[in-house]
């Protein structure tokens, strides 16, 4: 399981300022090694003042394709997988096919219509896995840590990036820990919140920050910050792709993540050429472990 959430607006790192409106089209989808091919999104951005549907701004009559390239982003085709139409903006693949680490994929969209065309290209990163000894059950800021330990991964060129996610699977007000129950009644203990609470991600922590075992494998002390909710939890770490990790961290300074003042904000960087929006890539391993409340003193 993977649940890399990304909610924000998305726009593209050039300069978008003008005089009069003008749409773009805005993709999401997320490449999973092992796992089959993503369902893709295609809509179009709307008015800054203008109510926002996706079913008003879902694009229908999209050629769509993914491929996989020989070696990188300027080579040849070595596989080409057709799309179709499933929902208003929803495209799925129409054959089966398991994506393969460490290779990379180009997205195409083209308009029978138009000129126009949306590209984009990903390399996948390799697989690794949790290793075992993740508790059953853990005691909230005790001073047994949780650790994480995953085995040896690579990602061409650099260090590996992770995104870690805990994902409560009984996000009730009753089971919020400390911090986020604050922030739950701060906000004025609105339901939707719970939902936003249920998933908490870390945010981008490089390979460097793990401590490096004789075997070659890694291991992070998990943060209590990283536990919204007491009880069943799961916790998915994420390696991450170039793009996602500028999408994730231009999207952490656009939610407040920085000293800069609004019109110093850059805008979200983008790896989508002809549009708007991210085509990301992502290996992913999960484990369940129960946070128990600390024991009265």
């Amino acid at each position: 399981m993977s649940a890399l959430i990304l909610p924000v607006l998305i726009s593209s790192c050039d300069d978008y300022s003008q005089d009069e409106y003008e749409f773009f089209y805005v993709v999401e989808a997320y490449m999973i090694a092992g796992r089959q091919l993503p369902h893709i999104i295609l809509s179009t951005t709307t008015p800054a003042d203008a109510y926002y549907s996706f079913e008003d701004t879902a694009v229908e009559d999209a050629i769509v394709q993914i491929r996989l390239l020989n070696t990188a982003s300027n080579s040849e085709v070595e596989s080409v997988f057709n799309y179709i139409m499933t929902e208003p903006g929803i495209y799925n693949a129409s054959v089966s096919h398991r994506i393969l680490p460490l290779r990379t994929y180009e997205l195409n969209i083209t308009f029978p219509q138009s000129a126009r065309e949306i590209t984009a290209h990903t390399t996948i990163p390799d697989t690794f896995h949790i290793k075992e000894g993740v508790p059953d059950f853990i005691v909230y800021r005790s001073t047994e840590q949780l650790e994480i330990t995953v085995s040896e991964s690579s990602y061409p060129g650099r260090q590996n990036i992770f995104v870690f996610n805990t994902i409560s699977l009984r996000p009730e007000a009753v089971n919020l820990t400390p911090l986020y129950r604050t922030i739950y009644e701060d906000g004025g203990e609105d339901p939707d919140e719970l939902y936003l609470l249920a998933n908490n991600d870390s945010g981008i922590i490089n390979e460097g920050n793990f401590d490096v075992n004789p075997d070659g494998t890694f291991t992070i002390e998990f943060p209590w910050l990283g536990f919204s909710f007491y009880e069943e939890n799961l916790v998915i770490a994420n390696t991450i792709d170039d793009n996602l990790y500028d999408f994730v961290r231009s999207r952490s300074v656009q939610l407040g993540g920085s000293s800069l003042s609004p019109g110093e904000i850059q805008n979200v960087i983008s790896n989508i050429n002809g549009g708007v929006g991210v085509f990301g890539a992502m290996a992913s391993d999960t484990v369940q472990t129960i946070v128990q409340r600390p024991l009265a003193p």
